[in-house]
């Protein structure tokens, strides 16, 4: 489905009630809205409760704090190179 949309005066467009309904879009739909560029924007709906399950899924048999730990690591090496100067 196509729809065309103006924004008002302070650059809000509303989603017309035909995609509200189709996509279950309520007052308090969360979104992520990316510049791709070349005037082309995407407006992502996101289900925090389908995330949550699905990394609750995902991660049961892990051991988080090893991955978190892993993941400093390498942030703080990347910086290192990257500002050298920078104190860690």
């Amino acid at each position: 489905m196509v729809e065309i949309v103006k924004s008002d005066r302070s650059g809000r467009i509303v989603i017309p009630k035909s995609l509200r309904d189709e996509l279950h879009i309520g007052k308090k739909t969360i979104f992520i809205l990316t510049n791709k560029g070349e005037g082309t924007l995407l407006l992502q709906k996101i289900d925090i409760e389908e995330i949550a399950r699905r990394l609750e899924k995902e991660l049961a048999d892990k051991d988080v704090n090893a991955i978190v730990e892993s993941i400093r690591k390498e942030i703080n090496e990347k910086a290192k190179v990257r500002y050298p100067n920078l104190s860690t």
